[in-house]
């Protein structure tokens, strides 16, 4: 690359560290002091994703480069909660304008390929619901994580989102997180580390 590419590209990875300074705005409302970072949302989405489509036969490298980049435009509209979007047209909240405009100045390629993961028409209604079902799974496995660490508000929010699940894998997934937590059966698998080997 060039200076003027390499100048494009460093500003784009600068402005998308925004994202690790960009907390999650839903969970201020449930009082959470710190709630993660839209980064931090993102990458577990990531993982999430790739697992899922793999369970579910999708690509599970688009649908994890899909889900790394599905809250990029955050970095321009801040974080918008569930209620929050509700006051917008629909696409304000996830418009195509921020992404392109974030991208604009990138090396073709580069810009090709992001534009690529956003493109509807590359992707199938399973694809869409796949990358859905991990947003929603990390939010689920956040608002456990939040309820343990005493908030039982977030429990609210886990079960009106369990209820949005859509693949076989993911509601499967759901269930189980729903079974452990109404047994008092999650504080072992959220405790993962006692059970790791430190030897």
């Amino acid at each position: 690359m060039e200076d003027q590419n390499l100048s494009d590209f460093t500003r784009f990875i600068f402005e998308l560290g925004q994202l690790k300074r960009t907390p999650r705005s839903g969970w201020q409302k449930l009082g959470v002091k710190n709630p993660e970072s839209v980064a931090d949302h993102s990458f577990r989405t990531g993982v999430i994703g790739f697992l899922l489509g793999k369970l579910e036969g999708e690509d599970p490298y688009k649908v994890a480069g899909y889900c790394l980049f599905h809250d990029i435009a955050e970095t321009r509209t801040l974080d918008l909660d569930w209620l929050a979007q509700k006051y917008l047209e629909k696409e304000d909240y996830l418009s195509s304008d921020v992404v392109a405009d974030q991208t604009e100045d990138l090396p073709a390629e580069l810009k090709s390929a992001i534009d690529e993961l956003f493109d509807d028409s590359n992707k199938s209604e399973k694809f869409e619901k796949v990358a859905r079902d991990a947003d929603l799974l990390d939010l689920l496995f956040q608002a456990v994580e939040i309820a343990h660490r005493g908030n039982p508000l977030a429990l609210k929010w886990f079960n009106n989102t369990l209820t949005y699940l859509e693949t076989d894998s993911g509601k499967q997934i759901g269930d189980f997180l729903d079974r452990k937590e109404r047994e008092g059966d999650l504080e072992d698998l959220i405790g993962w580390w006692e059970k790791a080997d430190p030897s």
